[in-house]
């Protein structure tokens, strides 16, 4: 019996709708992955709620996390099928800066429309196929250079964190240098926040939650986060500062939101020398930025980037073994939804009372 593909689709705002496609054709450095957890990123509260597309998606074409096992693969890779691997997002061509030194796939220039880049729809169009691009289907093409093989001690639930949540927190963390004793302030908090502050649990950093959503503060506290502190609180920043060392303010700030809000203020409670990283996007939102004001004269390093490194991947990998990060992950991820109820999934992901919400697309 020919198999077929079944992929997610969002045709008009607030509904979905599971569409039958060819099985993904693919080309040697190319592997099929049948996915068992696709998470949701900005599918929600981007596409879901506004029909906001970005160059690389579309009404048709969703979802860029994912983990699975692997349906079928040309001969000489590495890799069999039966794998079970993480598929991180993007295309691969080998011989761009990125792909050379071991960044992160999202910033190869097959990904980049400035440099004729077409992301995932490329990756259909690179192997003439009807489907697979993308991580919310049965079935998805992935790089093999973009694979990851799962340890047999990692479940899937944990390996699905290797992207937008915990993955995108742990390799913006090992740019940052992030350190135990460090003192980390996280803004803005939805799963990107949370995965940085699992992150900065695991290296035994001090977190602040900079936070305003009673819901996620309780995900928190039970992630083990100690010192809360109120945006809209007229002293918020004496309250920041006084849990730095000699009040000086947090050696690293983490924006989670994407908006102004939250990023003027990380940047005003970050010490002199420290970080400040940009990990959230709202479309559309913009600050009003000083370079004298907001980098020289408070010295600081601001940096950001939207996934994981290829050279982060095993140390990422390997803390997913550690039992409290297991845990951390298991109080992230709120709900579970098989592809067939997207719809509620979205919805849920558009009330934000929730942390990290994963479809299953073979249910």
């Amino acid at each position: 019996m020919t198999k077929s593909n079944v992929v997610l689709t969002i045709p008009e705002p607030g509904r979905s709708e599971l569409a039958e496609r060819p099985y993904p054709n693919f080309l040697p450095g190319y592997a099929v992955i049948r996915n068992e957890i696709a998470p949701i990123c900005l599918e929600g509260s981007r596409i879901w709620a506004e029909h906001d597309f970005e160059f690389h998606d579309d009404p048709e074409h969703l979802g860029h996390e994912s983990v699975g096992v692997i349906d079928d693969i040309h001969p000489g890779s590495g890799f069999r099928k039966g794998d079970r691997v993480i598929v991180f997002q993007g295309d691969h061509c080998g011989q761009c800066h990125s792909c050379r030194n071991g960044l992160s796939p999202t910033y190869c220039v097959s990904n980049l429309p400035d440099h004729g880049g077409r992301a995932m729809i490329g990756i259909e169009e690179k192997n003439d196929s009807e489907s697979g691009g993308f991580a919310m289907a049965k079935y998805r093409i992935a790089p093999i250079a973009n694979l990851y093989r799962i340890p047999d001690a990692v479940d899937f639930k944990y390996a699905a964190a290797c992207n937008c949540s915990l993955g995108v927190g742990f390799s913006n963390q090992e740019i940052m240098n992030v350190r135990a004793g460090d003192t980390v302030l996280v803004g803005g908090i939805g799963f990107i926040g949370m995965g940085h502050i699992i992150s900065a649990l695991y290296r035994n950093a001090t977190v602040i939650a900079l936070m305003r959503n009673p819901y996620r503060r309780g995900l928190l506290e039970k992630m083990g986060v100690q010192h809360f502190v109120d945006p809209s609180d007229e002293d918020w920043l004496e309250q920041v500062r006084a849990l730095t060392y000699e009040e000086q303010g947090v050696d690293h700030s983490v924006d989670g939101s994407g908006v102004p809000f939250y990023q003027e203020k990380l940047m005003a409670a970050t010490r002199a020398y420290g970080t400040v990283n940009f990990s959230g996007h709202t479309p559309g939102a913009k600050i009003e930025f000083s370079p004298l004001h907001h980098v020289i004269d408070p010295a600081h390093q601001l940096m950001g980037q939207h996934d994981v490194r290829a050279r982060d991947r095993e140390h990422l990998v390997r803390a997913l073994t550690n039992p409290d990060v297991q845990r951390m992950i298991d109080v992230m991820v709120t709900h579970e939804f098989p592809m067939s109820k997207a719809g509620e999934a979205f919805d849920v992901q558009v009330s934000k009372q929730c942390g990290k919400i994963y479809l299953h697309p073979q249910l």
